[in-house]
């Protein structure tokens, strides 16, 4: 019995290697991830330098020299950072209310918040056409009050507004999450120290949910970028965006080569503008760690 027993107190024979079996609980995500996305990515980047059968930068070399291309990767971009911020702004008080859990009414807001993400995008950007259509109600209820600012149909402003609508509940959930983390004794020992509900906020709430600030706006920010059918329903041909850029280079002009090439663009730039809004944020959170 002792040689089974070691200094730690545990069976030896009944040890297993921790590593190995992590690894097999793996294999089947690693391979459906390696099958449906590795692959397809190598070998779409391998075709956007081979257009002709040899290496080529043809298809990079047309993207960039053309102002075209280049407007539509800036307006990706920018439709992607705006829809961030009005999902952050709109859905922090939601998550602020939703993480109080006296609150009356919660499982409404909840359901209305997820809603969402239980309809099909088509069915929500056709809901939005209507809405910001000519004749829709929000055109309607701008000439009513006297702003008859036209309708926001296939329209930069209008693909905001549909993405921030469907972005949402990521943004809240992420918030949430913070939220509920945060020991309530802390904002009750800065009132006491007599600070009031703005310095609350700002030196105490705000500093404690960064991390999903964080979490929230780089999903929110790649989900947007990525997005097709929205921009493709809501802002269609007069919104081209990157996405719907690969679609009509792929599908409709079938060059594949110069669509591949699209898509690894879009790729790198959102990889990068996260790499350096993730890098800025933990810099600056290290500072203020520095200076409390």
């Amino acid at each position: 019995m002792s040689t089974l027993v070691e200094k730690g107190g545990l069976p030896s024979a009944t040890r297993t290697p921790v590593r190995l079996h992590a690894g097999l609980l793996l294999a089947p995500a690693i391979l459906f991830y390696a099958v449906l996305f590795v692959w397809p990515l190598i070998t779409s980047t391998w075709g956007s330098f081979t257009p002709a059968g040899k290496l080529s930068l043809q298809a990079y070399t047309q993207f960039f020299a053309d102002e075209f291309y280049r407007s539509v990767l800036w307006r990706s971009l920018r439709i992607s950072a705006i829809t961030t911020l009005m999902t952050l702004i709109i859905g922090y008080p939601i998550a602020v209310y939703l993480s109080q859990d006296w609150r009356k009414g919660r499982s409404l807001v909840v359901f209305l918040v997820i809603a969402p993400m239980f309809v099909s995008a088509v069915v929500r950007s056709y809901g939005w056409i209507i809405i910001l259509g000519p004749n829709g109600l929000l055109s309607s209820f701008t000439k009513a009050i006297g702003l008859p600012i036209g309708h926001l149909l296939y329209s930069e402003a209008g693909v905001i507004i549909a993405l921030t609508h469907v972005f949402l509940p990521f943004m809240v959930i992420a918030l949430v999450g913070s939220l509920q983390q945060i020991d309530p004794s802390l904002a009750r020992a800065a009132q006491i120290l007599g600070a009031n509900g703005f310095s609350v906020f700002m030196r105490v709430t705000l500093p404690l949910t960064l991390p999903g600030i964080s979490a929230g706006s780089v999903i929110v920010f790649c989900l947007a970028a990525s997005g097709f059918v929205t921009p493709a329903l809501v802002g269609g041909a007069a919104v081209p965006v990157m996405p719907y850029l690969v679609y009509k280079e792929g599908l409709l002009v079938l060059n594949w080569p110069f669509a591949s090439a699209v898509a690894l663009i879009l790729l790198v730039a959102t990889a990068l503008v996260t790499a350096i809004y993730t890098f800025a944020f933990r810099d600056g959170a290290s500072k203020r760690k520095v200076v409390r």
